[in-house]
Order: C-alpha cells, then structure tokens, then sequence
C-alpha cells in the first residue's frame, strides 16, 4: 500500500512536502535489532532509508516527552521541553553512537565513456573540494574532523558511494549542518578545473599505491584480455560504445565492445594525456557526466540518527528535495529512472578468450591459480543464494573437499570460492564464480591435475544431483541432500538474529548497498535480503544450470600467477630471460600452445617468447591454448559420477559445531540485573527545608533480605543505596524510557528517568535540565562523565596459579549468547631469529593441523586464530558459547601436543610430517614478501629500531636456511619449556564457567607443565630516541625494485606514557590531523596517502607523520612536514576560545563512545591485560584528565615535543627519527647491488641505530 505522509518544513514558510511512505522495514530487522527504519520516496524520486536509533526506544515516547522538572515544593530547576529533552536523549555524549548517513548513486566505472576511462573515480575525488553552497576547499572535512567526525566514498563498477558520521549533539546544530553540507555534494558541486589538476594527482597517487597489487593487476588484466574491447580503437569521441553488445558466449565474431574492458581505476594517462591528445575537454565530460546520473531518482539515501523518525524526515525534506529529479542535461534516459541500463550485455569473455591459460609475472612471491566461470547475473536469485549454496561446496575444506585432497597431495595450502561481494564479480549484466587456490611449488607442476581435481567434484556434484533426496512427504527430489541447505539457512538465521549492532558507518553503508537498483533486492527485505535464505530448498534449478551449462571446461579462463616464472622484478632486470627477447605491444595476439606431457614441467619463458603488456598496470603475460587431450580429460572428470576412491572426495560432513543452546546465564544475585541499571535519574531530596532535584546515576542492583535495593552514584560522588518500591518491581526493560516517574523507599523518595542506556552502553549521565546540556553542545561544559563501574562489572582475575591467570567478566552490555576466549602464551627465550621463526612455524603447522576442524566451526560463526608474537603466541576462540569451549579443546590439544616432548626429534602425532615442508614452504614465501609495500615497509622499519625484540622478517628468513624437522622440534622443546599464560574469558559465561575454562587450561598444559617464574618473564623495551637538533635518518630502498612509491615517516619520541601526556598527544593529533592533510595531501598534492597520528609503543608515547607519494622525492616530504609544524604554531596560538573547546569536547566525546560490539569491548580489555596496564576505564581517567587542559598547556606541548625551533629563535632539540623509504627512480634512492641483500642492509641500518644510542631505553615501564 503507497502512503502520503505530508511534512511542514519552517524553512519553506510552511509548504507542504509529500513523500510517499514505503514498505515498513522494522519487522525485518534482526532479533537483537531495537533500531526503528522508516521507507520513503521524495517528490523528486530520491528514495531514503531513514533510522532512528534505539535510544528512540528507550529513552523518549515518540510522540514527545515533556520534563516539566517541578516537585510539589518549590525548587531552582529549570524547566525543559519537548525539544532539548528529545535532543538530549539523542546525544552522544556518555558513550552513545554517532549519526551517520550514506548515499548511493546508480553509476560506477562501467558507465565510464570508452575514452574518458576512470572518469566516475574522478568525479568521486572532485565532489569533496567545496561546493557553491560551501565554496570553502576543505569546509566538509574541516567541519567533521573538528567535531569529531570522518568520511570517506568509494567507486564501485555500478555504484559510487559516499558516507560520513559525526558525534551527536544536543540542539541537533552539528548533525544536520552536516547533512547540509553533505546535501550540497549532489546538488551545487564546483567541480572547477583549477582543482582538477591537483585532484587527478591525486588519482594518480591512488593509482601508482596500488599499481603493484597483484590481485589489481590480475583484475585489469581480465579485464584486457577478455576479447571484449571493441573491433574499433577505444579512444576517440565518435566511438559509438552503446551499440557495441554482446548476446552471449561466442555469438559474435567480431570483437564487440562490453563496460568489463574498462579500466576502472583511472590515471593520469587515461584522464588527461590521452583524452586532450584525441581534443577531448576533460572538465566538459565531467561536468556532463556528473548532470547525467547525479539525480534524485537515481539516487539511494540511508540517514541513522538518535532522533525520531519525523524529525529526521524533517531535516532530509529539508536538504535533499532540492536535488533535480532527472538529468540536469536533459539526456534521454531511456524512460526509466536509473542508470542502470547495461543488462544486453550479457556475458563479458568472448568465446575466443576462453579454453586458454594466461600465465602472468606476479609482484610478490605466490602462486596463484585462478578459475573464472561466466554465468549470468545472479542478483535475481537473492532468496536462495544458489551461487553462495555452489561456493559452500566448492570452497570447503573439511574432510573430503578439494583442498583437503590437494593438501593432502602436497599441491595446495588453500582456496577461496564464489562470486565475491563487489560488482566486478556480481554484476546486472552477468557473474564471475571465481575459484582460487594457493599452489606449493610442486602444485605449480601439476596445475592441470589440479583442475583435474575439479572437474572431478563437479562430478561428483552433479551425480548426486542427478540421484536426488527424499523429501519428509517420501517422495523423491531432484537435487543435493537438503540437509546441506538447512544448514547454510539455519547458520545465516543464528548469524543474522545474534548479529552485532557494529559501526555505525558499516550500518548505513550494508543498507545504502542493497539499495543498489542494479542489486535487485526489494525494499521490503533490504535489512535481510542479502544475509538470510528464503526458501525451503534452493533454487535447484539455478544450481542445475550453473552445474551443467556453465561450470565447464569450455566455459572456464584460467589465471595463472607464480614467482615461478619469474617476477616483474626479474624481467625489468633481465634476471632468468633472454636477454635478446623483445617484449610484445599489447596489440600482438601470438599465441602457443600447451601440449599434456610439457604442461608438467614449470613454465619456462624463455621457450615462451616474448610476453604481451598489459598497458595500464604493465603486467607482462602469455597467452596459451589449452591442448585438447587435457581439455577432454576435464570433460571426462565432469561427467555425473562418483570419483575414483583414491581421490577420497565427498560431501561435507554434518557439521557437529551448530549451536543449540542461546540460553543467557544468569548474574550474580548480589550484582544482578534490573531495568534500571545504568540509567540517569533525577532525585527529589531534602535540603534544608527546601526540596531538591538531584542528577544521579544507578550502578547496581541486588537482593537482600526480599528486598530489592538500587545503588545510586550522585555527581559529587556520594553514593546511596535505595529499596526499591513494589510497583517497580517488574518494570519491563522495553518499555522504560526516560520521563518515566516513580519513588523508592515506600514512596518517600521520588526519581524520574532522564536517560536511558542503549544497547551496548554502560552507565549513561545526564543532567536533564537544558542549561547544562545545550552547554555540552555549545562547547563551554564537557559531556557528563559516567561514574566508575563497580569492580564487579569489570575483568576479574579468577585463577591464578602454576603461571596461568584467568579473567573472567560476564556480559551485561549485549545480551548475546556469544563468549570470547583469549590466550597469552608467553615463552622462555624467545630472543633470537631463529627461536621467533621456530614460533611462526609452529602457529603455522598448528593452523594446518587444524584447518579442517577450524573450517567446520567457521562455518557456525566459531572463528579461531593462532598467531606468534615476539613473546611468544596467542589463541583466540569466540563465537556462540555453546560451542566455544569445545573448539578451544581442540585447538589446545593440538598446540599442546608440542609440550613435554624433551629429548624426541620428531614431529608430534597431531602434525602429519608431510605437512612440514609445506607449512616451511609457506613461510618462507611469507618472509619474501615481508614489506613489498613501501607504506607498511616504512612503519615497520620504525617498529624495528624501536623495539629490539622484534626480529626482521630478514632476518628469520636467513634463520630458516637449511633447517629440519628435528631441529625444530628441538628448538620449540627449548621454548615451550617454561610457559606463562594469561587468559581472558568474556561474555555470555558466568563465573562456574569460568573456572571450567581454568581448568580445561591447566589440564591442556600436560603434567610436564613448568611456569615461567614472573621474574623471567621479559620485559618490553623501547630504544629511547636521541634528543638533538639534528634528526636521526634511516633510509632503505624499497623491498620491490619496481615500486615507484616513496614512503616517509617522521617520528616523534615524547617519553615514558603518563596520563596528562597521553591526553596532550591526542589532542594534538585531533588539532593537527585536518590541517595537516589539507596542506599535503589536498592543496600540495604530495601524495594519496598524508597522515599523522598518536603512537603508544610498549608505553612510550610519540607521534608520526607519514606520507606516501610517488612525485615527491624522500627529502622534500619530510622537510615538508617539519615546516607544516613550524607554520601550524602560529594557527594554533591564534585558535579562538570556541575553536580549542569545541576540539576537547569533540575529543571527549570519541574517548567516551560506547563500545560497538561484544568483540571490541572484549578486545579492548584484553589489550589492557596483555599491555600489563589493568585500567580498564582509562577512558574515564582521560576525559577527567582532558577537562583541566588549557590552550597553553597544548601550547607548551607542541613547543616541547614537536615545533623545530625554541623560544630563542635557534633549532630545537627533540627526539627526531625519520624514515625514508625511496622507491625505484626516486632521488636519494640507496643502491643495493642485489635486490635480495635488501634484508642484510635492512637490519644493518637497525644495528647501526641502536648503536648510536648505544642501545638505551626507557627501561621497564610499569603501570
């Protein structure tokens, strides 16, 4: 039914605006969900999502509540209506979620002109500098970094998507200024051409960060090489790309144009050189293609925020029914109100593409073989998921599946299966069912048999479809057994009810995504259209013909990249090639091919000829037939049959780590639950003669003696225990809400409500009065500080004994019946190359061990690790309790399985020692490629120099040289010989499970278990950084000599980690962190990737700033970022008043943010156990701490730590480090002789700092 709601805007002197009303979406949202969502379409066709936030639930009725704040005697409060007590129920100040809002527009790199490629990533870049409404560059990231904000946008191959968030605020003043200023982006941009040179820099910069991805570049070349890119030339204006279709597999034979040839990306050459060299005007295409699909209609809003559903309406009538409803240019849009017009271009490889093998020179050390099936466009099959339910079978990796087989054959280490979540892989013009698998080096031999392998379960697949099941009525069915289904449908229900509210960005953006017309979902099911599964059974007719039509031999590109034939790094030097070989022009289309008996023998391209180059990555290729004798043996292994039983292939087994139990355990008596928790009161008491509102908060509930009894926190810290009266006994948590009135002890104490916690949040603190709180958002007053939560709400240490401690602490926050269980191992000696890679190997071969089992439990949403540290290794399990201590059984069985073991040589018996080389194999590869990309390589130095535990990847590649199984062993006896574990159990567990936990612990530590005293445990150190007026430089080349991208990092030491400090630094980074990326990044162009942030390093705080570019040399980006800070000291001592508050409170009210999930409040607390720290609410401590920093204090800090020169004029002594890492051509690039000795000059230039400190440190830092 289509419903007119009719909106009154003041601002239009009282017109009336319809919208049409939607579908209700709440009955669809999740179980745990108490968000509200309102559908609605404007007059202009621009349909909207709008949320209000659960706090519209709980802490305001929604047609208003009035606080009239009076007692029957007469008292000084104000009053307060409807709209501060809305709005203030709405605020974020006390650990509530910011408003955010997302908006999709129907157009993407597909519908890029043929000759302006990259040009929707272009107009993405251009609509965030300034539009006519806010001319201003930067106004829209000034304005949300100021008030605590972000934003990003990303160009997908239908969609371009923008979002921000902000904190909200009580007059609602900062939320919907910045949905003005967003609203302008798609309405007034200034899209001018003098900015247009510097923002195709920055494209440029994106590109050249990316352009030595391999999983890019494998992308694009698809994308080249799929016969699809026209019989004509692409450039050139008269190219006529609409008329250029494709029918299907093979139905031309000509080269007819399809938008999957595109490069989607954009660069310099596509966007500027070759465009103004055909005449083309650049600005005139981008203006022309922003009028022709920046509409209303083609358009898709998602608004969340902490106000009613009207009031959001309001805002977005407001701001957004000004968007044109149609193309600004009047083009023809074919009568249908979106962009989305590319369906007749069905399938994208043309048949003359397909039944080859194109081998590619990878970046970094791998091989990957990669699979490609086209099939159509599944976005019509959302109910069943019948791609999803193939990817399932294909991609599992229990007993019985592919991997396991290959694994098994010492071919493979792993895969990945299906269709992926970006519109290149799905797509309303067809799919790619993708299936990649990690090869060894003895799997890059048999790459044929691998496919072979296949072939063989699709098979398999199809015979027992072609068998079918019997149905509960007894009757038989075509189809896979449907207990497969079920469970997928069950899974996706559990995943779905308990699923976690999450950030607030990834909420409005998931929403804005299925809105996508191109994805096909109805609005009636956009919360959980793309996440649950519909029907009784799949769609078996989908699946049967993606079975037998389309998952074919002849149906199939396979990718092949491996370091086996080589790297780009090799053929730019020449290294393993003909040195007289010529490189083919990307026109040149000679191909070979494959015969059965040389297919097993390792590429050798020097027999191959001279490669073709993809020309916008570069990418250096071979194209081969595939022989017809392998081609027919596929065809053979794809026929419905059972497989040989030596290849030991079957169906997944029935997965035993289904939970069954979502009971919530009950809390302690004496500090149990009740509807009133944690919620704001107002307090009428006895002063004098006078009678008194007092705020307050409640901490805690118990039972004693039958009575119920609330504790009550005041502001001045006196707290109060009160007896609960009869007729609030029962108060039903759902319906509480602020305004809600009552009194405790028998009547004599009256309260009202005026806050009520939101999911996920603790104690929440409001003044309820409107001159404390719109001062909050004024910025002249801080956001209430929640009292301290009892001890019992926070991690408690259960067990410690024998070098195992345990902290417990029961959810109350969530309400899910998940658990998460963490684990510290610290080990003895860990202090060398070798004993840290041993470490590596051993999570490795651990991981291996129990992949299949793993596998099982991810499926249930039972996630697993097992990772190395410097100290040591940790575990984590979490997911459904039900199941959690079961998994956690298996995976210390394994690991433990290690211990004990003094004097054997061998392998335990829950590692097969085939798998030793395989896991070694691994791992060394891993090492290999341990800093390709220049921006992660340049952190990693610093890290390096500045913890003298850490060991280089280099390193322990070196260590590994020549080692065996048995001196691993013997070495990880050394190491696992004395242990000290420190455990974390979080969530649905009370304290009995808990000390089960212990106990399952101490018993998988075996009988041989001996601790690791506590004076043996080592300590982490930190290199303390000369204080000088010259800085230290560290320079290296980059690990890949073909990477153009120089990375700098200017690092700041400022000392051993104190509160006041701590909270001065953050402040600092939430000044500079705007400014400094306008100046570099927006206005100089000095590279895409500009930032600055705080650093705690093992407690010894500092700061970095970092750049990426690949036009900048080394040396011009850091003297760029020391005189940024001389500069910036004048625009901070000129800061107004107004300015500096509003960046404390906006810092304040990020500190105070409730926790988003289970997982980050666990994670959070768990980092503060591992750190040693135990101040479980810093964040408190630092908001306190934050009120008594002046603007001088700030002033004094920078002057000290950062500004180059003192208060005489002269240069400053500081605690300076930078890192240059300097890529191929850049100026100041050091020369290493071989590529491979990068790693010795690496740890040289480690060694050589801590010598010119003489290896001092800031000794052990205690908390």
């Amino acid at each position: 039914n289509i419903k007119i709601s009719k909106m009154t805007e003041a601002a239009t002197n009282n017109d009336e605006v319809e919208v049409i009303l939607g579908p209700d979406l709440t009955p669809t949202r999740s179980y745990m969900d108490k968000k509200i969502y309102r559908h609605i379409t404007l007059p202009n066709g621009l349909q909207c999502v709008l949320i209000c936030d659960t706090v519209a639930l709980k802490q305001r009725k929604l047609d208003g509540y009035d606080d009239d704040d009076e007692s029957d005697d007469d008292h000084d409060d104000s009053s307060s209506g409807d709209e501060s007590e809305v709005s203030n129920d709405g605020d974020d100040d006390d650990g509530t979620r910011k408003a955010a809002t997302a908006l999709l527009v129907n157009v993407g790199s597909y519908h890029d002109p043929p000759y302006l490629q990259g040009l929707s990533h272009f107009l993405e870049h251009m609509l965030f500098l300034g539009t006519e409404d806010f001319p201003i560059e930067n106004a829209y990231d000034s304005f949300l970094s100021q008030h605590g904000g972000d934003d990003n946008a990303y160009t997908d191959m239908e969609h371009t998507l923008y979002h921000y968030c902000i904190p909200q605020d009580n007059n609602s003043k900062h939320v919907w200024k910045a949905l003005e200023m967003f609203s302008s982006f798609f309405k007034c941009p200034l899209l001018k051409g003098e900015m247009a040179d510097r923002e195709l820099k920055a494209v440029e910069s994106e590109f050249e960060l990316n352009k030595n991805s391999d999983d890019a570049r494998l992308s694009q070349l698809m994308s080249f090489t799929c016969g699809m890119d026209g019989a004509a030339p692409i450039m050139g204006r008269d190219f006529d790309w609409k008329d250029k279709i494709d029918g299907g597999i093979g139905s031309s034979s000509e080269k007819p144009f399809h938008p999957f040839a595109k490069f989607p990306w954009g660069n310099m050459n596509s966007l500027k050189t070759e465009p103004e060299a055909k005449g083309i005007d650049v600005m005139e295409e981008l203006r022309d293609h922003y009028n022709s699909h920046y509409y209303a209609q083609n358009m898709r809003l998602v608004v969340m925020a902490g106000y009613e559903l009207d009031e959001i309406q309001r805002q977005v009538v407001q701001y957004f029914k000004d968007v044109p409803a149609n193309p600004r240019n009047n083009v023809d849009n074919g009568g249908v109100a979106t962009t989305t017009n590319l369906h007749p271009y069905k399938l994208p490889f043309h048949s003359s593409s397909l039944g080859k093998i194109y081998r590619a020179l990878p970046v970094r050390h791998h091989h990957t073989l990669s699979l490609t099936w086209q099939i159509p466009s599944i976005c019509s099959h959302w109910r069943t998921k019948p791609a999803e339910y193939l990817a399932h079978l294909l991609g599992h990796e229990a007993s019985g599946s592919i991997l396991a087989v290959l694994k098994q054959r010492g071919w493979a280490t792993g895969c990945s299966a299906g269709t992926g979540d970006d519109g290149e892989g799905d797509s309303s013009m067809h799919a790619l069912f993708g299936f990649s698998f990690s090869l060894s080096e003895e799997g890059v031999q048999h790459w044929e048999k691998v496919i072979g392998v296949v072939f063989s379960y699709l098979g398999m697949l199809k015979y027992y479809f072609n068998e079918g099941y019997v149905d509960e009525n007894g009757e038989k069915k075509e189809g896979l057994p449907r207990w497969i289904y079920n469970e997928l449908k069950s899974v996706a229900e559990l995943s779905y009810k308990y699923a976690d509210e999450g950030d607030v960005t990834d909420t409005v953006e998931v929403v804005a995504e299925a809105m996508a017309p191109w994805y096909n979902i109805p609005t009636d099911r956009l919360l959980d259209g793309d996440t649950l599964l519909f029907g009784e059974v799949v769609d078996n007719d989908c699946v049967s013909r993606l079975l037998f039509n389309y998952f074919t031999p002849t149906n199939m590109r396979v990718d092949f990249m491996s370091s086996l034939f080589g790297r780009e790094a090799d053929f730019k030097d020449g290294t393993g090639l003909s040195p007289n070989s010529e490189e083919k022009k990307a026109e040149d289309t000679d191909e070979m091919t494959v015969e059965k008996d040389c297919a097993v023998a390792v590429f050798d391209i020097e027999k191959a000829g001279a490669p073709t180059i993809e020309p916008r990555f570069e990418t250096k290729f071979w194209v081969e037939t595939i022989s017809s004798s392998i081609m027919k043996q596929w065809e053979e292994n794809s026929t419905p049959q059972l497989p040989g039983s030596e290849l030991e292939l079957k169906l997944p087994p029935i997965n035993s780590y289904i939970p069954t139990n979502f009971e919530l355990k009950p809390l302690p008596a004496d500090d149990s639950s009740h509807p009133l928790l944690n919620c704001s009161v107002k307090v009428c008491i006895g002063n004098g003669k006078k009678m008194q509102w007092y705020p307050a908060c409640v901490i805690k509930f118990k039972t004693e003696k039958n009575n119920h009894l609330l504790l009550l926190h005041f502001e001045d810290e006196h707290e109060q225990w009160y007896t609960v009266d009869s007729n609030i006994v029962d108060t039903d948590a759902d319906t509480l809400e602020a305004g809600f009135e009552s009194s405790f002890d028998n009547g004599k104490v009256k309260f009202k409500v005026t806050a009520v916690p939101r999911e996920g949040e603790g104690i929440v603190f409001s003044y309820g009065d409107a001159d404390h709180d719109y001062d909050v958002e004024d910025g002249v007053a801080f956001p209430p500080i929640p009292p301290a939560s009892p001890e019992s709400r926070l991690p408690q240490l259960v067990y410690s004994k024998n070098s195992l401690k345990l902290w417990h602490m029961q959810d109350r926050r969530f309400k899910r019946p998940l658990a998460d269980l963490r684990l510290n191992f610290v080990c003895d000696g860990m202090n060398d190359a070798l004993k840290q890679a041993c470490m590596d190997l051993f999570c490795k071969l651990c991981a291996d061990a129990l992949a299949e089992t793993c596998y099982l439990a991810s499926v249930c949403e039972l996630g697993s690790s097992l990772y190395s540290n410097d100290t040591g290794f940790s575990i984590r399990v979490n997911g459904f309790d039900d199941k959690v201590m079961l998994l956690a059984k298996e995976v210390l069985d394994v690991v433990m399985s290690f211990r004990g073991r003094d004097g054997h040589t061998c392998l335990p018996s829950t590692i097969k020692d085939s798998r030793f080389d395989a896991c070694l194999e691994v791992l060394r590869r891993n090492y290999s490629n341990s800093g390709m990309d220049a921006s992660s390589f340049v952190t990693g130095l610093r890290l390096l120099c500045l913890k003298p535990s850490t060991k280089s990847s280099f390193s322990k590649l070196k260590a590994l040289e020549g080692i065996s199984s048995d001196k691993f062993v013997e070495c990880m006896n050394q190491v696992l010989q004395k242990i000290s574990v420190e455990a974390y159990y979080h969530g649905n567990v009370c304290r009995e499970d808990a000390d089960k936990a212990a106990q399952m612990i101490s018993e998988a530590l075996t009988i041989h278990h001996r601790g690791l005293p506590k004076k043996k445990v080592p300590s982490k150190l930190i290199i303390k950084a000369k204080e000088a007026v010259d800085h230290h430089l560290i320079t290296s080349p980059t690990v890949d000599p073909t990477d153009n991208n120089t990375s700098v990092e200017v690092y700041f030491q400022i000392g051993k980690d104190d509160l006041t400090n701590r909270v001065l630094v953050d402040l600092l980074e939430h000044v500079l962190d705007e400014p400094f990326y306008n100046e570099l990044r927006t206005k100089e162009q000095f590279g895409y990737e500009v930032s600055c942030g705080a650093r705690w390093t093992f407690g010894v705080l500092g700061m970095s700033f970092k750049v990426t570019t690949s036009c900048k040399t080394a040396d011009e980006a850091s003297a760029r970022v020391d005189r940024f800070l001389g500069e910036f000291r004048a625009q901070l001592e000129s800061m107004s008043d107004e300015s500096f508050m509003e960046h404390l409170v906006s810092l304040a009210k990020e500190k105070l943010e409730m926790f988003d999930s289970m997982e980050d409040e666990c994670g959070s607390y768990w980092s503060e156990i591992c750190e040693g720290r135990f101040d479980f609410e810093g964040h408190r401590k630092e908001v306190q701490c934050l009120k008594t920093i002046t603007k001088e204090s700030l002033l004094a800090a920078y002057d000290d730590w950062l500004h180059p020169i003192c208060h005489k004029g002269k240069p400053k002594k500081r605690r300076r480090v930078v890192f240059h890492v300097i890529g191929k051509g850049s100026i100041g690039r050091p020369t290493v002789d071989d590529p491979s000795e990068i790693g010795e000059h690496v740890d040289g230039l480690v060694r050589d700092f801590h010598n010119s400190v003489k290896g001092e440190t800031w000794g052990k830092i205690t908390f």
